[in-house]
Order: structure tokens, then sequence, then C-alpha cells
């Protein structure tokens, strides 16, 4: 059960009802096929102006990165699994799959470094993912390897998305954001 009240479409501030009638318009959500307002977006709502530039760090990491949208699942669904991020993980599957993951990849995320459903370049992706978040950084010579791989730009919105879905997850995680019905397992 959250830890705070989801506002919704008839409660709140005014400033409030606005952000949440502009999250029904927002193309992004409309990538994870909810019905309404996500939970963490009415959770948010408290404070509409948090709610609203993490809306649009959200639309930037989800429609606008340089980094191909198929590697950024890759990386956000390896970061939830490791930070025990039921609500991101399980929004993020559809999207995923709309990506080009398959179903033996999400399958098999956990055991990414001996699974043969991935390829060289989503391991070094995968391991870069994992690494950031479970160490706060990355070495060196994996830095390298991305970078060389992917390009000096993909590495750098890689870093940074890798970033933004942690603060997700530790939102989602922190507040106990309950998974919207039509979503649960």
């Amino acid at each position: 059960m959250a830890r705070i009240p989801y506002v919704e479409r008839d409660s709140g501030s005014a400033e409030a009802k606005q952000f949440l009638a502009e999250m029904l318009q927002d193309t992004t959500t409309s990538q994870f096929n909810f019905r309404d307002v996500p939970n963490i977006m009415k959770a948010l709502a408290n404070s509409p102006r948090l709610a609203k530039a993490i809306s649009q760090l959200g639309q930037y990491f989800m429609s606008q990165l340089s980094l191909s949208p198929r590697l950024r699942e890759l990386a956000v669904l390896i970061l939830m699994k490791r930070l025990n991020c039921e609500y991101g993980f399980v929004n993020h599957i559809g999207v995923a799959l709309n990506t080009g993951v398959t179903r033996e990849q999400l399958d098999h995320i956990d055991t990414y470094q001996t699974s043969p459903f991935f390829s060289d370049d989503d391991k070094l992706v995968l391991r870069y993912a994992e690494e950031l978040t479970l160490k706060a950084q990355v070495d060196d010579q994996l830095f390298r390897q991305v970078e060389g791989r992917l390009g000096m730009v993909n590495v750098l919105d890689l870093n940074a998305a890798v970033g933004f879905w942690n603060m997700m997850a530790r939102n989602l995680n922190g507040l106990r954001i309950d998974l919207e019905p039509e979503r649960r397992p």
C-alpha cells in the first residue's frame, strides 16, 4: 500500500488537477498503455511542480535519447530487477517488447552474463547499467568498452538514463507505489 495518497483528477489543488489532465494527453504515458494516469504520477502530484519536472525528464528519456530504445529498455529492466522494483519492471515489459526485446530476453535478464539470448553489445549495456546501479560507478575499462561500441553521445545518454531510472526506482520503492490493477501478475 502506498505511503502517501494518490491525487485523483477530482481532488487536489488546481495545479495538481491541471497536471493530471496534461498526463492524460502525454504520449509518453500512452507508450505504457495506461488506462489512467499512472499511480506514480498520482503520488507525485501531491507536489505538482516536482511531478511536472519528473514527467518532463521522463518524456526526454522515453522519446529523445540518441541511444536506441531497445538498449534503453534493457538498461531499465536490469536496474529495476536489481533494485527489486516490481512496479518499474512490470511497467517496462510492454515497452521493452515494443522496442525489440524478446520474451526470452525478459525471462533471462537475471542471467544475461551467460545467456545466449543477448548479444555482446547487449551484455555490455546490461553490465554498465547494473554496475552503475549497484556500485554507483563503472570502471574505466567498462566505460571505454561501451563508449567504443556505442559512441560518446550514446554512453552519455545511457549513463543519464540509468541515473534517471534509478531515481524513479527509488521513488517507487520508497513510496511503495502500487501496481495498477490491470498490471498485476
